[in-house]
């Protein structure tokens, strides 16, 4: 039987956590890190100000050493490093949460909406040059 992205997806959101985009912007300026796991194209064209790039790709890859350099605390457990995932409308963030909470990680939570949320809801992007 095949399964669809569309359930896979479901069935990541069933165990993972979601936020919001008003619970991400309380966030932005705390230890929280936030990651743009979109393509890079997708990235350059806008994304949320303080916002890291890794995308969805090299995720499993890279987490811990982004984690391990990006964390303001360093004297925290990296498993213990709040971290924000998001993308375009929220099914990648859903399917990497999952994987990231696979990994170890304890407070993994996925951008609800995504991008998408994020700008309807009129909240700051930045748009590289």
């Amino acid at each position: 039987m095949l399964v669809s992205p569309a359930d896979l997806v479901a069935v990541a959101k069933a165990t993972i956590t979601e936020c919001s985009v008003t619970e991400v912007e309380q966030c932005l300026n705390s230890d929280t890190l936030l990651i743009d796991i979109r393509e890079p194209a997708e990235y350059q064209k806008a994304h949320i100000p303080g916002a890291v790039h890794l995308p969805r790709g090299m995720l499993e890859f890279e987490i811990h050493k982004l984690v391990d350099t990006a964390k303001s605390n360093q004297n925290l457990d990296n498993a213990d490093q709040s971290i924000v995932l998001y993308c375009g409308t929220g099914g990648r963030s859903a399917l990497a949460a999952q994987c990231v909470e696979a990994m170890g990680y304890k407070k993994v939570s996925s951008m609800s909406g995504g991008l998408v949320a994020w700008a309807a809801a009129h909240l700051p992007l930045e748009f590289p040059v």
